[in-house]
């Protein structure tokens, strides 16, 4: 009976000695998972914003590339004229091609705070694309200002 008693004793501090260690390499996992997500949260922030004003002026001079991230049904039904569809899932496969663009490149989404948007900025930043700037407003925006679209 003793030697059980000693046995489960090792087994209990073995056991809490694993837990232990266990618990502090998921809370260093944890911690840098939050570091990481806090750090693409301030990425996304800092990404410039721009006027629909602002946009329209680059649209008159052709020194704008505009980005919609939004799904390809969403753009088919109506988009700022001349942009073009990368669905935001695509932007870090597809974003590559834009590489030797020496224009403004814009995107545009149309969910709150041109989040989505921003992202997608931050992904070309990520494929060597720097200075890509979000529509504030985005889409939603632009339609309610009753600025011209294109089907």
């Amino acid at each position: 009976m003793a030697q059980l008693t000693a046995k489960a004793l090792t087994l209990v501090v073995v056991a809490t000695v694993a837990l232990s260690a266990l618990s502090s390499v998921l809370s260093a996992v944890a911690l840098a998972e939050v570091e990481a997500l806090a750090k693409e949260d301030q990425a996304i922030r800092n990404v410039p914003r721009i006027s629909i004003d602002e946009l329209k002026t680059l649209i008159d001079q052709k020194a704008v590339l505009v980005i919609d991230v939004r799904d390809p049904e969403s753009f088919a039904k109506g988009r700022i004229p001349g942009s073009v569809n990368i669905d935001y899932t695509q932007i870090l496969k597809e974003g590559g091609k834009f590489a030797s663009e020496k224009r403004t490149i814009v995107t545009y989404c149309a969910c709150a705070n041109e989040m989505t948007a921003a992202r997608a900025s931050v992904d070309l930043a990520a494929k060597g694309i720097a200075g890509a700037k979000a529509l504030k407003g985005g889409w939603d925006e632009w339609v309610q200002r009753g600025e011209k679209i294109e089907r």
